[in-house]
């Protein structure tokens, strides 16, 4: 049985208990659905990253780009298993990366590094923030501002924090996972992002052969 299917089945449970109507329920069993994948979706990632030995570098790129895409919007899968699949392997691969080149990410080097990786994001998010998708449009250009001014502020904050964590060695660790969240997320509003997750979208889909 599928998430979908679990999520409609509940909420016609409880739209039946409550006394919903059918637009109640439809709307019931989208965020449940949405829940459920979340949550499939980190527990997979925990359990993995974990086990790779990356666990720390892999939710602090995934906090990271998920704070940000909250206001910057941007593409993803059409379908929930390709988005978890594509998701969970680009996290992942990220993560590995993150964790073996830490190392060699230490002052002068990070300030660099931030500088350059707040100019790149920065100028990604001031073009296109936010990414408009099918599921969430944006109905206005003041929803358009709104957003933008929010994704810009929050690199700034990731900015100040990056700028502050590379002066404690207790957390260096966590400057190059957060510009790396930053800078992945800035790359799925972009045009060059939507044509990666659309090319990685229909490499997942698995046809059955025929016989």
């Amino acid at each position: 049985m599928s998430i979908h299917e679990v999520s409609v089945r509940c909420a016609a449970y409880l739209a039946g208990e409550i006394g919903s109507d059918s637009r109640q329920e439809t709307r019931m069993a989208y965020g449940l659905e949405i829940l459920l994948g979340e949550i499939v979706k980190m527990t997979c990632l925990v359990l993995l990253s974990w086990y790779f030995g990356i666990l720390l570098e892999v939710l602090s790129i995934t906090i990271t780009a998920g704070v940000l895409r909250l206001a910057s919007g941007g593409e993803h899968c059409s379908g929930y298993y390709r988005c978890l699949i594509g998701g969970t392997v680009c996290f992942l691969l990220l993560g590995w990366g993150t964790h073996y080149l830490n190392v060699l990410f230490t002052p002068p080097h990070a300030y660099t590094g931030i500088v350059l990786s707040l100019l790149l994001s920065w100028g990604i998010l001031w073009k296109y923030a936010p990414g408009e998708t099918e599921n969430k449009p944006i109905n206005s250009a003041e929803e358009r501002v709104k957003f933008r001014k929010i994704s810009l502020f929050i690199i700034l904050i990731y900015g100040l924090a990056m700028i502050i964590f590379t002066n404690y060695i207790k957390f260096q660790p966590l400057v190059l996972p957060i510009m790396v969240g930053m800078i992945e997320q800035s790359f799925t509003v972009s045009p060059w992002g939507y044509r990666f997750i659309h090319f990685v979208d229909r490499a997942l889909i698995f046809e059955k052969a025929e016989l």
